[in-house]
């Protein structure tokens, strides 16, 4: 690719309210979790992370949702372009898992049928109500990708997830066509731009730039702005 350019994948991150969406971009972007965050997301807000994965150099804008049912007709939009989707339930939240169907549903008729499905159950620390040989069984019936169970509290398997799902991404992009005409890849980069770059831990990812705080989309009307409930998701 040029040096100018470089490939920019869109990831959307939905769930049901209270399942961590918030906590599990957080981990990924900032390496961060922060105790009793109850602060629910209201409509969409999207996080950037500059990643190398296999030596190749990546904007990841990752888009995270809110559970709540009042924002989902707007949120169907945000599937478009999207390369990859993390369809999240907690592993102590049963009804999570149950309604996980309905995501399912409404993944069909907005994205594109070739976009990278990746199961992920959350919230690993904490006390088991989803077996994991289900959600095994339900990532093989619905055509997932790749499933993780992970802790946005600790960290476990949150970058892994990331990774593994660009890998995808970049495979599916030489495999198909479509699938590569169907998201938006390319971004301009100033010649002259400058990053700072710090390496992980795992050689197969650096990041380079990680944005500071999400950016939070206008909603519906302000009238549901003021009246979100303030609940984790």
């Amino acid at each position: 690719m040029s040096k100018e350019s470089l490939p920019m994948f869109k990831f959307i991150v939905v769930g049901d309210q209270s399942v961590g969406k918030s906590s599990f971009v957080k981990q990924y972007s900032e390496s961060q979790f922060i105790e009793g965050m109850s602060k629910a997301t209201v409509g969409v807000e999207f996080v950037k992370k500059l990643v190398i994965v296999d030596k190749r150099r990546v904007e990841l804008q990752i888009w995270d949702t809110a559970g709540q049912e009042q924002f989902r007709s707007m949120i169907k939009s945000f599937y478009r372009g999207a390369a990859a989707v993390f369809v999240l339930y907690s592993i102590n939240q049963r009804d999570s898992f149950e309604k996980l169907q309905d995501w399912l549903s409404e993944l069909h008729e907005s994205a594109h049928e070739e976009i990278i499905k990746i199961l992920v159950g959350n919230k690993s620390d904490m006390e088991r109500c989803v077996q994991k040989e289900e959600a095994e069984k339900f990532m093989n019936a619905n055509n997932f990708s790749l499933f993780f169970e992970t802790s946005a509290k600790t960290g476990e398997n949150v970058e892994k997830a990331f990774v593994e799902a660009v890998k995808l991404v970049i495979m599916r992009m030489f495999t198909s066509e479509s699938f590569k005409n169907s998201i938006k890849t390319t971004k301009k980069t100033p010649a002259n731009s400058k990053q700072n770059t710090s390496r992980s831990d795992q050689p197969i990812q650096e990041v380079t730039q990680s944005s500071s705080k999400p950016i939070q989309l206008q909603t519906q009307n302000n009238q549901e702005n003021n009246h979100a409930k303030k609940q984790c998701c």
